[in-house]
């Protein structure tokens, strides 16, 4: 059983014919005089109008500045809630990216450890080896010393101009700043 009335299931009704829309699609809409008089009921009263347009008057001027303030206070709200979501993303970001750059510091120090400690152990082998009598190695002599002239471009860089002596330094002998 239906709660819907023995019209409505026999499509007696003239709301049943006209389908499942009980106002027609904008793209079907008929001027309002057309409408009116296609769509007179037993009753005499039009069941399908489509809204009537009410004369728009317009709004006192204090109810004016009120919507422009609520629309300046809407934009300036969502302004304020970007920037703390800005700086609330900037002081989670920066500890993390902090610490992250801080443990990649201690690593290149442990890195750098292991390189002197390695650095400094070959060093010493060599040493060793060095004054082993059978290594083929000497000492070096100041005799054997080899000594180049300075090339030209160099001189000219040693030559250089001398800089003037700027203004010379005002000392007070009272503070400037504290």
């Amino acid at each position: 059983m239906t709660a819907l009335p023995k019209e409505f299931l026999t499509n007696t009704h003239p709301r049943a014919r006209r389908g499942r829309r009980a106002f027609p699609r904008h793209s079907q809409a008929l001027p309002v005089e057309a409408a009116k008089a296609s769509n007179q009921t037993s009753f005499g009263q039009s069941d399908n109008l489509p809204p009537s347009v009410l004369p728009q008057t317009p709004l006192p001027t204090s109810l004016q500045f009120l919507l422009r303030f609520q629309q300046a206070t809407s934009v300036f709200t969502l302004g304020l809630v970007g920037i703390a979501l800005g700086v609330y993303g900037w002081t989670v970001y920066t500890p993390r990216a902090w610490s992250q750059e801080f443990h990649k510091l201690l690593t290149l120090q442990r890195y750098e450890r292991q390189l002197i400690a390695s650095n400094e152990s070959i060093k010493h082998q060599l040493a060793e080896q060095a004054t082993k009598p059978g290594s083929g190695l000497v000492k070096a002599m100041p005799q054997q010393n080899i000594f180049l002239a300075a090339s030209p471009n160099s001189l000219s860089l040693s030559k250089a101009k001398p800089v003037k002596a700027q203004s010379p330094l005002i000392i007070s002998k009272e503070p400037i700043a504290y």
